[in-house]
């Protein structure tokens, strides 16, 4: 069917030929991230306003939907990791994630007339499974298709990518919810409709076959999980309370009702903040290949720190912007840096697993982020709520800090 390239463990490159200077594979991912984020990252911007206008509920349900979401999913980032070990073959779990994705999107509003938050729930639970299936599968065709010495610059890129929709979605939502009010039907169709482009681009990703284990059999999980070294061990831990304490963005768009703002508005913080993540993505990628992974994640949660202490102060939209903004470069920092750490620690027949348990930690920690964190929001304010999550954000470093020291 699809040509299927083998190579060795850690080849340079599956294929010489590049566009624009990357990977073929690596590039028409990006395309796929773009697209299926400006879909998702539409419906993610306007969460906080469908929430409050049509569902009528407040931090609270919003937290818990994003937290069983996110938990609903870990079983199958972990699984779909391994079993795409066992099968050496990535391309098909990316089509069933994506697509699985985006089948449930024009549905929102259906779900919200009939079952409320519960309806949106199972939507929204369903979304991210299709996210669990394909993440790790697909972290696996970057890392193997990456030059050796350019893993941080190839993440990089894709994350860029990713965020560069998460960019246009806010904004296209803000417009639509400032001109087209109340057309919630309207507005989770054209989700859909992107989102099919994104499904569209995996046709030109080519399929890797990679090494197998040396002893022939492949690698299972939970049980591999503590076959790792102590130090991927105390890693994984480390981004499991790290999650934990960084809170959804969606509930963080909460605090924009604090300065004043319209509803509509709420999708400029979010469009904010995405400038951000995608200006520092790719220099981000980038200075973690030259001064290592690890520096670059701890200047990334410090930064975190740092924006919760300034949305916790702001009073004004404008200093409500800047520090989304600074939470930009956060993201920027993490988000790939944290993969392309796993890629130089994990060999390459055991990296859909290793990548299954970073995806399972940080949707565990998303977890019970989103849960608890949206309890403290709303019944605490969300000053407590951002101050305990910067604890638990030096906690996770503090781990982290361990995991460096062990072998």
């Amino acid at each position: 069917m699809d040509d299927i390239i083998t190579h060795p463990i850690e080849t340079p490159s599956i294929s010489p030929r590049k566009i624009f200077g990357l990977n073929r594979n690596i590039f028409f991912l990006g395309l796929t991230s773009f697209f299926n984020d400006l879909s998702n990252e539409m419906i993610l911007s306007a969460f906080p306003a469908f929430f409050t206008s049509v569902l009528k509920s407040g931090a609270a349900s919003l937290g818990l939907v994003e937290g069983i979401a996110d938990g609903a999913a870990n079983f199958l980032r972990i699984y779909s990791g391994n079993l795409s070990d066992k099968i050496s073959r990535r391309r098909i779990f990316i089509f069933i994630g994506y697509g699985l994705s985006i089948a449930v999107r024009p549905f929102y509003m259906v779900a919200a007339a009939f079952s409320g938050v519960a309806g949106v729930l199972g939507l929204r639970v369903t979304d991210r499974i299709g996210k669990g299936v394909r993440e790790a599968p697909r972290d696996v065709i970057i890392s193997v298709s990456s030059a050796q010495g350019e893993k941080g610059k190839s993440f990089g890129y894709h994350r860029a990518m990713d965020t560069a929709g998460g960019i246009l979605g806010p904004l296209a939502a803000f417009f639509m919810l400032k001109y087209m009010p109340g057309q919630w039907g309207t507005f989770f169709l054209t989700t859909f409709v992107i989102g099919l482009i994104a499904v569209a681009t995996i046709f030109f990703v080519k399929e890797v076959a990679t090494a197998k284990a040396p002893n022939g059999h492949k690698v299972f999980s939970w049980r591999t999980f503590f076959s790792f070294p102590k130090s991927f061990q105390l890693y994984i831990l480390a981004i499991f309370i790290l999650s934990i304490g960084s809170l959804p963005t969606a509930v963080l768009l909460l605090k924009t009702a604090s300065v004043g703002l319209l509803v509509a508005s709420i999708p400029l913080f979010y469009m904010i903040y995405s400038i951000s993540y995608t200006a520092f993505s790719y220099s981000a990628g980038k200075l973690s290949d030259r001064i290592g992974t690890a520096k670059v994640l701890v200047l990334g949660y410090v930064i975190l720190i740092v924006s919760y202490l300034g949305m916790a102060w702001a009073s004004t939209p404008v200093a409500l912007g800047v520090f989304f903004a600074i939470m930009g470069t956060f993201s920027a920092c993490t988000d790939a840096t944290q993969r392309a750490h796993v890629a130089k620690h994990a060999l390459e027949y055991e990296r859909g697993t290793a990548y299954g348990l970073l995806n399972g930690a940080i949707g565990f920690g998303a977890m019970i982020s989103g849960i608890v964190g949206g309890l403290v929001w709303q019944n605490l304010g969300a000053g407590q709520a951002l101050i305990w999550s910067g604890i638990i954000v030096l906690v996770g470093l503090g781990v982290f800090w361990m995991s460096k020291k062990v072998k």
